[in-house]
């Protein structure tokens, strides 16, 4: 057998075109399908003789017979398609497309289409200068065959060229019209064609602007959303997302016909869902969709599409080895359950809240902070939060803390924001565990966006927390190091910074806890914010009710020492034009007036006294008709207790 091959191959040679012409086509059809044969003829050295023969100025004949058996060659079989290109058959391929002949370019044409189908992530041969333009010009051949198949030898590359191929081939003149074009036709092409503007316009944005010049966009994409294929209902959906992605869109077509568009592309999505050849892509196309329009998630929630993403979470044999199905399914439910509380619900009745915790220890990357992302969106209602099993879902929230990603740290910072806020569980395993330091560590890191996320997850872990895990927090978090934080540069930061202030500073007892965690340090810090530079109404409504807990918890001294060194500054906050800041300044003042206290009445009369001779008391006379009810009574309240009546102590 491989002795009459081998001289099937010696004929290649030979000096008479029709001897080559029958050992070509010989071997084309020894190997057509049939894996053994063809590496008997790759060993035989067989591939790059018949790339010999496409260099020839040969007949037409043996020239689409040579072609055809190249791309056979390459076809479906790793050590084929590396012998082609081993062999300079791509180029020669290309050069061929270049013919006179009409049939010797569509035979070229098919068998790049082979190569490239083979040839995995990376083309084996880049596109450009004539090459690309004879490619292009070729998809507006008279004839419909080689048109198809130049599309389909376009779209092919496109599937496996990176992102910078891609964009420098969406630059190409004439390539958007000449697509957009056939997407007209009812051939092969067609789909091909939307296939290549899919990848094209997902790399390009000034592609998927030249896609809208052309007079019959809308329709045709809209047609393709009926398309018998999956892949190019797919395809049409990607090309009007990324349209409708472009700068100025909405003026250049309407508001209302980019919601149309999104509309049709919504039932299509959600059906394609289901699709085994388009699970990796759909998902993520239906979450860039939720993204960018919350008229569309309320459409989608009105379809029901969380019963329909978390039946497919329900299937994790259809999860498996499918990375970005898995992350395009939890990201759609995160946008889904974001701000709807039905949508959270259905989430929570249909007892999925397990597959998202298996999802955290995910092999992936993408998916584990997909997961943060769903989890995140859970726990935003107090009413989901209680059905959350927290047994199950914080060893692994608090495991994606020690990893070395900074997203993947900054996904799950924000999901345990949500989570430590009002449950006690939570915060216990969190003070308890190594994601404590771990989350001091990043309010030191360099990314802002992370520090902030840090500073709130710490902020929040310590509202309404056991004295045990406030002891936790102080003793993980040195004041040294957190005192900076209060003059950051980033106001993010500053903000949670002074809320993890005010929140240490509510509980009980609190005013000595952090006068020895300061080393009595706090209140003259949280005075020189108040008075070196006017901070933004938040931050200094912060800085008031951390006055106002410490003076509430304090001791007669510590009462004392708010009173002298920030009597005046509070005064003067109750001209504020926030009402916020007016109320909270008001209750620094009854906190520091009350005269309650039967050990210490002199005292709370001495501050009183401090108060007037800084025309307090006038000011809070003016009050009495202010526009707001809540300082109205605040107001009256705090004159009482000039008069030396007592008031209860309060805390916020």
């Amino acid at each position: 057998m491989v002795a009459k091959q081998q001289e099937v191959v010696d004929r290649l040679r030979s000096p008479d075109c029709f001897t080559r012409l029958k050992a070509v086509r010989e071997i084309k059809n020894q190997i057509i399908g049939n894996k053994n044969r063809k590496l008997s003829y790759i060993k035989l050295e067989a591939v790059p003789r018949v790339v010999e023969l496409l260099q020839e100025n040969a007949d037409a004949f043996l020239l689409v017979q040579s072609a055809a058996t190249v791309g056979s060659f390459a076809y479906g079989l790793e050590d084929g398609f590396r012998a082609v290109v081993a062999s300079g058959g791509v180029q020669h391929l290309l050069h061929a497309v270049s013919s006179q002949d009409d049939t010797v370019v569509e035979a070229a044409l098919r068998a790049l289409k082979l190569v490239w189908q083979s040839s995995g992530a990376t083309p084996p041969h880049q596109l450009d200068g004539l090459n690309l333009e004879r490619l292009i010009s070729l998809l507006s051949a008279s004839s419909t065959r080689t048109s198809e198949v130049a599309t389909q030898v376009l779209a092919q590359y496109c599937q496996c060229a990176n992102m910078e191929v891609l964009a420098r081939l969406a630059q190409e003149p004439n390539v958007a019209s000449a697509l957009m074009q056939l997407l007209l036709s009812q051939n092969g092409g067609q789909e091909a064609a939307v296939t290549a503007l899919a990848l094209l316009t997902s790399s390009s944005v000034s592609m998927a602007a030249q896609c809208t010049v052309h007079p019959h966009w809308q329709h045709s994409l809209l047609s393709l959303l009926k398309h018998s294929k999956p892949a190019g209902r797919l395809a049409a959906c990607v090309c009007l997302r990324n349209i409708c992605l472009t700068p100025d869109i909405q003026d250049k077509i309407g508001a209302t016909t980019v919601e149309t568009l999104h509309r049709a592309m919504l039932p299509v999505l959600l059906k394609l869902l289901h699709m085994p050849n388009v699970l990796d892509t759909a998902p993520q196309v239906l979450t860039d969709l939720l993204q960018q329009s919350p008229a569309m998630q309320k459409a989608a929630n009105d379809s029901d599409a969380v019963s329909s993403l978390t039946t497919l979470l329900h299937h994790e044999q259809t999860w498996h080895n499918r990375p970005r199905f898995k992350d395009g399914v939890l990201r759609a439910l995160a946008i889904l359950c974001k701000n709807h509380g039905d949508a959270r619900m259905n989430f929570m009745e249909r007892a999925s809240i397990g597959q998202v915790a298996r999802a955290l220890d995910d092999a992936d990357l993408q998916v584990r902070a997909a997961a943060c992302a769903c989890i995140q969106s859970l726990s935003g209602s107090m009413k989901c939060l209680r059905h959350i099993p927290m047994a199950e879902l914080m060893p692994p929230m608090l495991r994606l803390l020690l990893q070395t990603e900074p997203e993947l740290q900054h996904s799950a910072l924000k999901a345990l924001s949500n989570l430590v806020l009002d449950t006690a569980s939570a915060k216990d395993s969190v003070a308890q565990s190594a994601g404590l330091p771990a989350m001091v560590q990043m309010v030191g890191t360099p990314d802002d966006e992370r520090r902030c996320s840090a500073m709130w997850a710490l902020a929040n872990l310590i509202h309404g927390a056991s004295p045990a895990v406030c002891d936790a927090v102080m003793a993980a978090l040195p004041w040294s190091q957190f005192l900076p934080l209060l003059q950051d540069d980033n106001s993010c930061v500053q903000d949670k910074s002074f809320m993890f202030m005010r929140n240490l500073a509510a509980g009980r007892s609190a005013a000595e806890c952090v006068k020895q965690w300061s080393h009595g340090s706090a209140v003259p810090a949280l005075v020189a914010r108040m008075q070196k530079v006017q901070p933004p109404q938040h931050i200094l409504v912060h800085i008031l009710y951390c006055l106002s807990n410490f003076a509430s918890t304090g001791s007669e001294e510590d009462r004392d020492a708010i009173a002298s060194v920030a009597g005046e500054c509070i005064k003067a906050h109750l001209h504020h034009e926030g009402v916020e800041v007016r109320t909270a300044a008001l209750w620094v003042i009854l906190n520091l007036t009350d005269g309650a206290d039967d050990d210490a009445p002199d005292r709370a009369m001495k501050r009183i006294q401090q108060f007037q001779s800084l025309g307090t008391e006038e000011r809070l006379r003016d009050m009495l008709q202010d526009m707001s009810l809540d300082v109205r009574e605040r107001v009256s309240t705090a004159l009482n207790n000039f008069g030396c009546t007592s008031s209860d102590t309060s805390e916020f």
